[in-house]
């Protein structure tokens, strides 16, 4: 997939940054699909027309931002931004106007710019979910960055498809009407939570052991999958006491919500992450963190190369969690912290439409929780419940291109307490799409451990096997 990415930035503010950027994106997408220093503006040319042609190009604009960005000031001694004929303006306001999403990058410690100190042309940008580029992590942080954009390309060549193949069906039956694709828009930038350096964890240690639920029902909040895959995946309602139906076999996945629901990239609310406290990091170098599995202990392993590696074998929805044992802010023990949390994680072993993997939050040591996980091209919060679904009502199943096949995701997992403790909002995120907004109302898990998690589904035995990285927790 041969995306065009432009780098947006000002030269006294961000060019090492920006240097270093696009070499590694070149090595990402080719040599001639990151564009960067529009020096094309030669006297006589109307620069906001090339500008806005080479911007046109390109599947997505990443705006450098330093501290510098807004308040740079020319000649005259004005601030740059000010100036309707600022290049960098104009290169934003090109990619609004033409619904090419901007994501902005945050370099050198920098803030997002607040919306009343924009210019009104670009005030969208302070509404923009940042990433950020820090010099002690900045090889994971590019990790991360090309990820989004990857997703991005993709989310826009496939539009761009949509609008062509339905101009092309207007056309062969006499349709004159114009054909408009569905804008993805600079509103739609990923989020992505602080990652700082992993330190050294101290806390209280084990006071409970973990028990994992065996053969216990679940409720499926939602399955997002590519078109093929709803098929295949059975999805129906249990009521108290009822039983699945006949044709849905042992490991049928339950269906359910009640709450919000939204599509990938459809809601304009930034990630809570963005006004989060982190707490906990663990980049998986040592095992200062302790990570553990109460039952199986020999479930978990440091793979001594920064990874970590959780495993189980059974059927039916055998699982394993391991929680940070030596986590401090309580962590490692039951917790009623609203938590967002995030992990680099992908599948090492499992059969077809057999396995999950990700966290669990909330967890009782009885089997009951909270899962979100990654299943075979798909994925899905769980709400494992003791004596079967308490919700009814179920949403449509949702196509999503977020997943990386035979890779690392980024997924991110939301845990909130809301409403006097009558509610849990959750939240599920992959490669900076929020897939699941999700308010449990009825009998909400408000306290429990944490955890990674992998489970094994199909209905023969199997072995589900994923490994973990830079995991991070935040207080929100």
């Amino acid at each position: 997939m041969a995306g065009r990415v432009f780098i947006s930035y000002r030269r006294e503010d961000a060019a090492p940054a920006a240097g270093w950027l696009f070499d590694r994106l070149t090595a990402h997408f080719g040599p001639q699909q990151v564009v960067k220093d529009v020096d094309l503006v030669q006297p006589g040319r109307n620069a906001a027309e090339v500008i806005a042609a080479a911007v046109a190009s390109c599947d997505v604009l990443v705006v450098l931002i330093g501290r510098q960005w807004l308040t740079a000031a020319g000649p005259d001694g004005l601030r740059r931004l000010s100036d309707p004929g600022d290049s960098v303006r104009l290169e934003i306001e090109a990619a609004m106007a033409r619904d090419i999403q901007v994501i902005p990058v945050l370099v050198n410690g920098a803030d997002l710019p607040q919306a009343g100190a924009l210019p009104p042309s670009l005030v969208g940008l302070a509404r923009a979910d940042e990433l950020e580029l820090s010099p002690n992590r900045a090889e994971a942080d590019v990790v991360w960055l090309v990820q989004v954009l990857d997703q991005s390309v993709a989310d826009r060549q496939a539009a761009q498809a949509a609008q062509a193949a339905q101009a092309g069906s207007a056309g062969s039956v006499g349709d004159q009407r114009t054909i408009t694709a569905q804008p993805l828009g600079w509103q739609q930038s990923a989020p992505v939570a602080p990652r700082p350096p992993s330190a050294g964890q101290t806390g209280p240690g084990r006071t409970k052991t973990m028990r994992r639920s065996r053969l216990r029902s679940r409720t499926t909040v939602l399955i997002a999958v590519g078109g093929v895959i709803a098929a295949a995946i059975a999805a129906f309602i249990v009521l108290p006491g009822s039983k699945p139906a006949p044709s849905a076999g042992p490991k049928a996945q339950q269906t359910a919500r009640s709450g919000n629901f939204s599509s990938p990239g459809a809601s304009s609310s930034p990630s809570p992450v963005a006004s989060s406290k982190v707490i906990l990091t663990d980049d998986f170098s040592t095992r200062s963190t302790n990570w553990l599995d109460d039952v199986h202990q020999t479930a978990g392993t440091y793979t001594g190369t920064g990874t970590y590696r959780l495993t189980v074998t059974g059927a039916d929805g055998q699982n394993e969690l391991a929680r940070p044992s030596n986590a401090a802010y309580g962590l490692g023990n039951p917790t009623t912290l609203n938590l967002s949390l995030s992990v680099d994680a992908r599948k090492i072993a499992g059969a077809a439409q057999g396995y999950g993997y990700g966290i669990a939050t909330r967890a009782d040591g009885s089997g009951d929780f909270y899962a979100f996980v990654i299943e075979d091209h798909a994925v899905a919060i769980q709400k494992w419940v003791d004596n079967g679904a308490r919700v009814s009502d179920s949403p449509a199943s949702v196509a999503t291109s977020a997943l990386h096949a035979d890779a690392a995701d980024h997924l991110q997992a939301v845990c909130q307490t809301v409403d006097g403790g009558n509610a849990v909002h959750l939240e599920l995120w992959l490669n900076g799409k929020k897939l699941v907004d999700f308010t449990d109302q009825d009998h909400p898990y408000t306290t429990g451990y944490l955890g990674l998690y992998v489970e094994s589904i199909s209905d023969s035995t199997s072995t589900a096997e994923a490994e973990f990285d830079n995991f991070s927790a935040a207080q929100l």
